[in-house]
């Protein structure tokens, strides 16, 4: 506890030093939760960027976060900024964590920044996923170095109609898990026209891989993670002799990510985007032979949101496929003989056994269910096969008033391994109010949750929060 404190401190007293005549925030909360059973309901524990312990019946949870940075006037100014947050909670368990420390640099519309970061919530937070199967606002942040662009960059000679993103990143997976040190890189790249015929079009990539580490597995042991081992994983090529058999045969490391789109267009008084997030799994995704699993967003906003209804997101997710219908068969030179590829299993894998987790809690979709827990370690997901339909809407009560709220149906089939026989559904309900006004110097908030389902015991919940920014 006491070397917590010490770091905490430590890099307060640092970035107050180092950005002097900067702009300086700090906010700290408290919130009560409650549920009728052992665990919260769902939506007051997902996508929270793991602050929140979903298996508790009470808990009083705080936050103290500061952020600092210096003024820019334009892309070309040279800007610095870091970040620290703490979270606590008292309950049937206590814990405490440090889910944020983090400082970077920004110069002509590039930036690098290294530590424990939040990525950038889009949609409102009314999408199940942030809009992104295999990248959301549920775990905490692992601890990553990062190189991207600040925003969207013209593109020379095409800046008048195209413009691209970039990030690379690395990441080390540090919590407990079947693959001790595991290492987690991520790049993505995104091109954006400016306008075509009064539509904005952007299309992107996400590609995930977990390498390195040490596996339990005496036959298996330490993992490759040498440079020249490195190139295999991040190109997504076949392991070479170094590799567990398994890779030699399909494909260096656990590699997943998405296909992104998205469409959209303003209109006077609103705007209106249609959104797909399309995974792939390995090898297998890439080619579109699992076309119907994706997650498939309508999204309308108002451009002044003053009204009672400002925001309205619907999403369809499906992930019942997972390449298995129309399956093609690719020569085993082991066997001698043409097998069929075997199903995805999204997010899951036979070496990394933990799966795209962090922390036990899902670093995708939080939709994917449930984490199966085995001595305190993430064991990958039960239920990769689903679709589900989800709701979002938000607005304003009055100017100081503002309301959401969500509602999520989803039918779980488990794995084509172990299915669900029969299939298991749960039905999820958020409602939201949020008061920040001049009347009283602080924020409050009030939310109602309940589940209702198989997949967890039927159960309600409520949260009060209290905050204050300066």
């Amino acid at each position: 506890m006491k070397k917590f404190q010490l770091i905490i401190s430590s890099f307060l007293i640092f970035i107050s030093q180092a950005f002097a005549q900067t702009d300086f925030q700090i906010s700290l909360s408290n919130s009560f939760l409650g549920s009728t059973t052992k665990q919260l309901p769902f939506w007051l524990s997902a996508n929270r960027d793991g602050k929140i312990n979903p298996f508790v019946s009470l808990l009083n949870y705080s936050e103290l976060s500061a952020n600092v940075y210096s003024p820019v006037k334009t892309q070309n100014n040279l800007q610095y900024f870091a970040g620290v947050g703490v979270v606590g909670g008292l309950g049937n368990k206590n814990y405490l964590q440090l889910n944020r420390l983090f400082a970077g640099t920004a110069y002509k519309g590039w930036k690098i920044e290294a530590g424990m970061f939040y990525d950038s919530l889009r949609f409102d937070g009314l999408s199940t996923s942030n809009g992104n199967l295999a990248r959301s606002r549920n775990a905490r942040p692992y601890p990553k170095v990062r190189l991207s662009t600040n925003s969207f960059k013209p593109i020379p000679f095409l800046k008048k109609w195209l413009s691209f993103s970039f990030e690379y990143d690395e990441g080390i997976l540090n919590d407990e898990r079947y693959i001790t040190r595991a290492h987690l890189h991520h790049k993505s790249f995104y091109l954006k026209t400016n306008r075509v015929a009064g539509f904005y079009l952007q299309a992107g990539i996400e590609h995930f891989v977990m390498w390195g580490g040490t596996s339990p597995d005496e036959i298996i042991g330490d993992l490759p993670s040498d440079f020249n081992s490195y190139l295999y994983y991040i190109s997504g090529s076949k392991g070479n002799s170094d590799f567990p058999q398994m890779d030699q045969n399909n494909i260096a490391g656990n590699q997943y990510g998405t296909y992104q789109f998205l469409i959209s267009k303003n209109f006077s008084e609103y705007s209106a985007s249609i959104n797909i997030s399309h995974p792939f799994d390995d090898f297998s995704g890439l080619n579109w032979r699992n076309w119907p699993d994706n997650l498939i967003g309508l999204n309308i906003k108002r451009n002044k949101p003053d009204k009672f209804i400002n925001h309205i997101l619907y999403e369809f997710t499906n992930t019942r496929q997972q390449s298995v219908v129309d399956s093609f068969y690719m020569w085993n030179d082991e066997a001698q003989l043409w097998k069929r590829m075997e199903d995805d299993n999204y997010f899951n894998h036979l070496i990394y056994i933990s799966g795209a987790t962090y922390h036990q809690q899902a670093i995708g979709s939080p939709l994917f269910a449930p984490v199966i827990i085995t001595d305190g370690i993430s064991r990958g997901f039960e239920s990769t096969r689903l679709f589900s339909h989800h709701l979002g809407i938000a607005g304003k009560v009055s100017s100081e008033i503002a309301w959401k709220s969500l509602f999520t149906y989803v039918q779980y089939l488990g794995t084509y391994r172990n299915p669900y026989q029969p299939f298991k559904e749960q039905l999820s309900f958020l409602f939201a109010l949020n008061y920040k006004g001049s009347f009283i110097p602080f924020q409050l908030g009030i939310s109602l949750a309940a589940d209702y389902g198989q997949m967890s015991e039927n159960n309600m919940g409520i949260e009060v929060n209290i905050s204050k920014s300066w």
